[in-house]
């Protein structure tokens, strides 16, 4: 076991502290989606759950979340958990719009945004979120960089530093033995790609080993994740809780086989060099050498240069 990476997952600890009640919580915003950093932060969260005997009485994601379910089951009591990641902001509206509702419409519950790096393209954006979060007197929002937690003080009074969920999953995942000769270049196709992947592209060979979570995924996971949907929004239609509790339960099972098949896809290569940043954690996590580039805005760099750039086998883009 690497030091670095257990203190790391410790430094997730103190969550357990804002949490009032720990028999009394909601989780909001899952991915149910296949972005796999996603999916790691989600595993990340229920094992942080599981070693923390937290009891999440409430699970719901953007396609089964009901306002009217909420408030029929939450107490004064009820400490409510909005799911983490790199979507804090208006690259992903409606995820935004989820944590703007909580916010607004539970003024009198703990509300905590687990680790999260914040973007805004626009500022009058910036400003109208930032107004509704500071109407919010219990308001608690983790920032996975130092930019992130300053845009944040613009939020609220209550933030801190935190890394990754996805940390909890150290010491859970087989690690690096062995070598293979092979590389991952693991680069970005999607809304944050930039210059970054084209210059890396441009210098490889014809035959490199180039993918991103895509080139992963199989058809059966997008006839699952259809499904899914399909399933959560006719639960939601019809107020059925037990299906939406099902449709978690189901997805939660489903996407470990994702995890543990993007694990092998990675741990068949000595060095994985990546523009994602779940690529660098996730990578970590296995104890794969890395080279970690950065994003269109930074997110990539700014989260390693705090957290991870001291491991032995990181190495920064420079």
């Amino acid at each position: 076991m690497n030091q670095l990476l257990i203190d790391l997952k410790n430094k997730l600890n103190p969550i357990v502290e804002l949490i009032k009640d720990k028999n009394d919580v909601f989780y909001f915003d899952y991915p149910l989606h296949l972005n796999v950093g996603d999916l790691l932060i989600y595993h990340g969260t229920e094992q942080f759950f599981k070693d923390h005997k937290i009891n999440v009485t409430l699970k719901r994601c953007e396609y089964d979340l009901d306002l009217e379910e909420v408030k029929a089951k939450i107490t004064s009591n009820t400490t409510i958990l909005l799911h983490g990641g790199g979507n804090f902001g208006d690259l992903y509206p409606q995820h935004q719009k989820i944590r703007e509702e909580m916010v607004t419409h539970f003024p009198n519950n703990r509300i905590i945004v687990l680790p999260q790096t914040a973007y805004f393209k626009h500022e009058e954006n910036l400003q109208k979120s930032a107004a509704l979060f500071r109407s919010h007197s219990d308001c608690h929002l983790l920032a996975r960089d130092e930019r992130t937690a300053n845009l944040f003080a613009q939020f609220s009074d209550h933030v801190y530093l935190s890394p990754d969920m996805a940390h909890q999953l150290y010491g859970t995942m087989e690690t690096k033995q062995g070598t293979t000769g092979e590389q991952l270049y693991f680069l970005r196709k999607d809304i944050e790609a930039s210059d970054v992947e084209k210059n890396i592209l441009a210098q490889l060979p014809a035959n490199s080993n180039v993918k991103d979570w895509e080139d992963i995924l199989s058809t059966e996971d997008d006839v699952v994740l259809a499904l899914s949907w399909r399933m959560g929004k006719m639960a939601n239609k019809f107020g059925l809780s037990w299906l939406k509790d099902l449709c978690h339960q189901f997805w939660y099972a489903y996407t470990q086989r994702i995890v543990k098949r993007v694990a092998q896809v990675f741990l068949a290569n000595d060095k994985v060099t990546t523009t994602r940043l779940h690529g660098h954690i996730f990578s970590c996590l296995l104890e794969i050498p890395n080279r970690v580039c950065d994003n269109s805005y930074g997110k990539n760099s700014s989260y390693a240069k705090l957290w991870t750039k001291k491991l032995d086998f990181v190495e920064l883009d420079k």
